[in-house]
Parts: structure tokens; sequence; C-alpha cells
């Protein structure tokens, strides 16, 4: 018998969320499945008066570039009035004093509608960000509107969101309303957290209502209710303090990736207390997956907190969600807890007992607690990668590092990224594998303590366009061109579907004929495919020339019983070859090093033989 046994039903409004339900507002619009996301920090992207000096004008004249690269949105943070010193001692978007109002210091109203303008004539969509929690403490909203406010989060005010205040709530629909109608923004990027989903649901609804569906996404995995249509980290590819995040499945083995991706097994629980410490626990997940490859936690946790969970339900569908009952023991019973945090396998959505602003759940004298977590069918979200964002770099990151993620391979933007089915997001300078210039009065502290000039942050960095004359800088910016380019002209293999769904997509066997390369430590090839055709992907993430077979099997495919078959080797270009099927099972490939021009990667196209040639 557990003593002072404490059982938490979590509440339907945080926990449970539509229970049993696959929300969604409305369909995304049709054009968000073919988005490549390029990230734009405004005032580093470009230097026409010298560092910090891009504005809207300056950031217009690299549009023909952008659409030269097949770049088809701007993910622009650097927009809205902000303070110049508060992170990092550089001005950002997200150290925001007013959300309705531009920067003067990036451009007047006409110059920021002229490049939306200009890129939409392009094809590009633009994206604004929101700083969704709060302003500036020298905000004049804050005198203005006391009682919109409360708290406060990164040195900054927190708006009051759960008091649903009438008139803070008509401002905001009304603002990002606004932007939408009077400059033609095309949807919104929403830093830390999405707060009220029934306000970006009115503003999703306003824009249609005028004719300009918008896209919303969030940054991080919180339920949306229906107003997300994708996430900006729904799988990341880098740690941003460390780099590259090599246990990340997407890395070795992208078919698995997409196998195991609605996996509802809870991973970690994290309890704060009131007098702000942490205890934390992990649950022993390799029954259903190797958690040290796929990066979700620490392969060797280590935490206060003892987990079981009591029973096995079954995976949640719309029509069943059997809770999840969770003993956790090891709490500490003379500190109160404020918030339980909840991560689960596979959706890496924490599930939070308490909700912003009246975070205190009160629960306190016990060692023990058993918590019936009933698990739902989360946002009806479209896939999405990001290979880089500018919060790579972060404070604590090597000063001696590059902070951008792929600095150079193929593999890692091709197999890992612009090949995979979901929307890919990456930051400004990757496709080119730029050095890093940090601005002049970048700190490595956030709070911008230290040495100018020796920060890492992404955000920070300032783009020298000179270095496209470098040779390796061009080979870089054509092979990324040319894998954009091949995404585009297949787009129907690589359009993302939505999360409820899993993408025709399977794994490939690879045989290494190359000494010294074993095959198991090659990323396992992937094909995605449809009724008329497949593309097989491989990735080379070696030093090395790779040679090897592939066994590809069309088995379970719509291709499976044709006997002739025309393959397309899309990378390295040459003309359609006539085969027979069967020689696929043992179909010769051969890959370039990693880090070379033309290297990294091998595209095959397979499909059936047009009529007028057969």
């Amino acid at each position: 018998m557990i003593e002072k046994l404490a059982k938490l039903a979590l509440s339907v409004t945080v926990i449970t969320l539509l229970f049993g339900q696959n929300t969604s507002a409305q369909e995304s619009p049709e054009w968000a499945k073919d988005l490549i996301i390029y990230e734009v920090a405004t005032r580093g992207f470009t230097s026409p008066k010298g560092p910090e000096s891009g504005t809207f004008k300056s950031a217009q004249e690299k549009l023909p570039y952008l659409q030269k690269l097949g770049i088809t949105g701007i993910w622009l943070t650097g927009t809205n009035l902000g303070d110049a010193k508060h992170f990092y001692n550089i001005w950002t978007q997200y150290a925001c004093v007013d959300p309705s109002k531009l920067d003067p210091i990036l451009g007047a109203a006409e110059e920021f509608k002229a490049f939306i303008d200009e890129a939409h004539r392009r094809g590009i969509k633009v994206f604004m960000d929101v700083i969704t929690h709060g302003v500036m403490n020298d905000s004049p909203l804050i005198k203005e509107h006391p009682e919109w406010f409360r708290g406060g989060s990164w040195g900054m005010t927190d708006y009051n969101w759960n008091d649903k205040i009438k008139d803070l709530d008509e401002w905001w629909v009304k603002t990002f309303t606004d932007w939408v109608t009077e400059y033609g923004v095309d949807g919104y990027r929403l830093d830390v957290n999405i707060y009220r989903p029934d306000l970006w649901k009115r503003i999703k609804q306003n824009a249609a209502a005028a004719g300009h569906p918008i896209v919303v996404f969030n940054e991080a995995w919180v339920h949306s209710e229906g107003a997300g249509d994708f996430l900006q980290r729904m799988v990341t590819l880098s740690n941003q303090r460390v780099g590259p995040d090599m246990n990340i499945m997407l890395h070795h083995d992208v078919a698995l990736h997409y196998q195991q991706f609605d996996y509802f097994r809870i991973v970690e629980v994290n309890i704060r207390y009131t007098d702000k410490s942490t205890d934390r626990g992990y649950l022993d997940i390799k029954p259903f997956l190797d958690a040290a490859i796929y990066g979700y936690y620490d392969p060797n946790p280590k935490g206060a907190l003892k987990l079981t969970l009591l029973n096995s339900p079954e995976q949640p569908t719309p029509e069943k969600q059997e809770p999840c009952l969770l003993l956790i023991e090891g709490v500490n019973p003379g500190k109160v807890i404020k918030n339980i945090s909840i991560r689960p396998l596979g959706w890496t959505l924490r599930y939070n007992y308490g909700t912003q602003g009246a975070l205190l759940a009160g629960f306190t004298g016990s060692t023990r607690y058993e918590m019936e977590i009933k698990p739902f069918v989360p946002d009806r979200l479209l896939y999405s990668t990001q290979l880089s964002s500018h919060d790579d770099g972060w404070e604590s990151s090597p000063l001696d590092k590059n902070p951008y993620v792929a600095e150079g391979s193929r593999s890692m933007f091709g197999y890992s990224f612009l090949f995979t089915p979901s929307i890919p997001l990456f930051m400004s300078g990757e496709e080119f594998n730029a050095d890093y210039i940090p601005l002049p009065t970048h700190t490595p502290d956030l709070w911008g303590k230290g040495e100018q000039g020796k920060g890492r942050w992404l955000y920070a960095s300032m783009l020298d366009w000179e270095q496209l004359k470098q040779p390796a800088k061009q080979d870089m910016l054509d092979d990324v061109t040319r894998m954009i380019a091949i995404r585009k002209a297949n787009a129907e293999l690589f359009r993302p579907l939505t999360s409820d769904k899993k993408p025709p997509l399977k794994a490939v066997s690879f045989s290494s004929q190359t000494a010294g390369i074993d095959s198991d430590s090659i990323p396992v090839p992937y094909m995605l495919y449809n009724n008329a055709k497949a593309i097989v992907v491989c990735g080379n993430t070696t030093d090395k020339p790779l040679k090897g077979v592939l066994n590809i099997s069309l088995a379970g495919t719509p291709l499976e019983n044709a006997a002739e078959l025309q393959i397309t080797d899309l990378w390295n270009g040459g003309k359609p070859k006539r085969i027979k099927a069967d020689r696929l099972q043992k179909f010769p490939v051969t890959m370039k090093p990693d880090k070379t021009k033309r290297g990294g990667v091998a595209v095959l196209k397979i499909e059936t033989v047009p009529a007028d040639v057969k």
C-alpha cells in the first residue's frame, strides 16, 4: 500500500484537450505543403552601411538570389519595434517593445510592404515572428494598459493571457489581422508558446475571410487546439549549444523516424517546486526504441525521481485513448509542487499540470504520486524539419566553433533534410556554408556580459556575401540549389502529409563495397514512392568515396508488378536508363565524399517506362 498516495487526474483542459479528436481549425493552404523556409535576421542579413545596418530595402535586393536558390518562404526575424541591447547586447526581434509597430531602424511601412510585394512577385511567402509572452519592461503598452500584463519572463513583462481581458484580446486579433490585410503577411511564427489558440483561430479566420489565408507555426510542441499548421521544432537536427545532434534518428534512418514518429511512451517527468528547484526522472524505454540513438533523453540519465508505468495502454486513436497510470516516487515531501511536466516519446510534446500565470499545483507532503494521464490525438500538423535557426550557438556554446549546423555536409542537407517529406526550415548562410562573423557588439552571455564580438548566437551572424567568390562556398551553394530543384521537380513525393498519416516511405538495404567502411555505419537509404515513381535517397557521411550495392524492393508499392522500369540519376545527371525490375535487387551506387562538390548523397528516380518509349 502506498503511503499517502496522491492521485492527480489531470484536467481535460490541460491534458485531454479536445479528447478523442484530431483537431484542426481548418485545412492548411495548399501552398503550405511546398514551403521551403529560410530564416532572415534582418539587421545582419545584409550590411549596406556596415555591421547591423540591414533593412527591409537591402533585404529586398537579395530576393532574386533567394528565388534562384528556390526558397518559397521567408521567416523574417526582424520587423517590430525592439530593444537594441537586451539580449546578447544587440538589437533583436525578441526584445519586443510593441508588436503593432515596425521598428524605424529597419525601414518605413512602405518599404516593408514593398519587400513583401516583391517577395510575392517572386513566388515567396513572408512570415513575421511574434513574441507571444510579453514586451520590454519600458514598453509604453504597460503604462497605457497595466491590466493587460502580469508577471514576467526573459527579463520582460508578460501579457495576462489567463484572465481573457476583452480589450487585450481584441487588440491582439486586430494587430495580427492588420499585418495580413494591410501588408500581405502570409503567416506567423510564434515564439515560445501559443498561449491563446482561440485568438489565433480568429486571426486565421479573418485572414481567410479577406481572401488571404495564412499559416501559423509554433516554435515548439505545445497543443494549439488546431490553430497551428506545423512546427518550427517538430524535429531539430542540432543541439543549439553543441551543433549537429547525431543522436537524432533522421541522421541515421529516415524511414525508422517516420515509422516511430507517433509513439506514445512516457520518457521523462520533471517536477518544479515553488522554491524554483526541480526533480526529474526517466523511464527505461529501450523495449520500444533505442533512445540513445533517437536523442530524446540522455542515455545515462540521472534523476531523483523513480518512474513506474502501471499499465501498458495501446497507441491512442481517435476512437480510443486509454489512460496511462504513472507512479512517481522520490518526490521531496517538504516542498510544494508548482508544476509537473511529462514528456512522451515521439511527439516530444510536454504535458503540463498547471497553466501559464497560474502554475501552482499546491501538492505537498508525499513522496509518491500516482498520475492518470489521458493521451489525446494531438494537433493535425504538417511534418516539418529544422536544420538550423537563429538559436543555434546559444549561450555557453564553444567560442571557437561555427554555430552553423550543416557546415558543408551534403549528406545532412540532403539525406536528413531536404529530401525528407517535410517542410524544411534553415538559417540564412547555411546554403553556402557561411563562415560565422559575429556582430561587433555581440557578447557570449545572453544578458550582455563578456567580451564583445565573441558570441556565437546565430541570430547575431553578419553574412559576408563576398564569401561566395570562394570556389568551395559557391560549390556548396550550387549543390543546395540542385537539391532544392530536385525537390521541387518531384514535389508530389516530397510534400509533407499531416502527422496523423504515415508517408509512403520505406528503408532500402545497402551493402558497402568500400574497404574500411562498414555498411552499418552509413545512413540507411530510404525510398519515397507513389503510383508512378519512386525516389531512392542515400547518404555518405564519410570523407571517402563510397561504393556499394542497393537491394531495392518495390514490394508493397504500386510499382511492385512492373517488369521493366526507367531509372535516372538525379544527383549526377545523365539520361534515363531502361532496366529489368529484377536488376534493382543488386543495383550499384557510388557517392563522392561528403562536404565535396556533388558529394554526400545519391538520388535515384525509378518510374514506369513511358508509353511512348515502350
